[in-house]
C-alpha cells in the first residue's frame, strides 16, 4: 500500500453512488492512484455514478485537469457516470484560463449539489418528510 491509497478513500455513499474526496496535491502519481481505487470501487460495488471531489486540492493546473478527465473517462468505459464536485471560483477561472473542456463532464461546486446531481441521475431525490403522503 502506498502512502497515496491512505488518503484516497472510496466511499459508497449511496446505493449506486461512490465518492472519491481527494484532499492535497494531485500530481500523476496520485492521480493513478484515484483511477485506480476508483475504477475498483465501481466494479466491487455495482455503483454507476462516482463524485470526484477536489474541494481539498489546493490548486487545479493543466497536468491536475488533464488527470481528471482521464479518471471520468476511464470510469465512463466502466459504464459510469462522474461528476466532479467542489469547483471553487478560482479553480474554474484557472480551468477556462488554461482552455480546459469540460463541457462533457458535470460539476457541482459543493459535494451537496453532487449528491443530488448523482440521485438524480439515478432517477431519484431526497424530499422532505412533510411531503411524503402516508400510505
Amino acid at each position: 500500500m502506498t502512502d497515496f491509497d491512505a488518503l484516497t478513500p472510496v466511499i459508497h455513499v449511496w446505493d449506486g453512488v461512490l465518492a472519491v474526496p481527494i484532499v492535497g496535491t494531485l500530481d500523476s502519481a496520485r492521480s493513478q492512484v484515484v483511477m485506480e481505487k476508483l475504477l475498483v470501487g465501481l466494479v466491487k460495488s455495482g455503483c454507476t455514478v462516482a463524485i470526484l471531489d477536489i474541494s481539498g486540492v489546493p490548486t487545479v493546473d493543466t497536468e491536475v485537469a488533464l488527470n481528471l478527465l482521464k479518471t471520468v473517462d476511464a470510469a465512463r468505459l466502466m459504464g459510469a457516470e462522474c461528476i466532479i464536485s467542489g469547483i471553487r471560483p478560482e479553480i474554474a477561472q484557472t480551468m477556462v484560463n488554461l482552455g480546459i473542456d469540460l463541457k462533457e463532464v458535470k460539476t457541482r461546486a459543493s459535494m451537496a449539489r453532487a449528491l443530488e446531481e448523482a440521485l438524480t441521475t439515478l432517477g431519484l431525490k431526497v424530499v422532505p418528510t412533510s411531503e411524503v403522503t402516508p400510505t
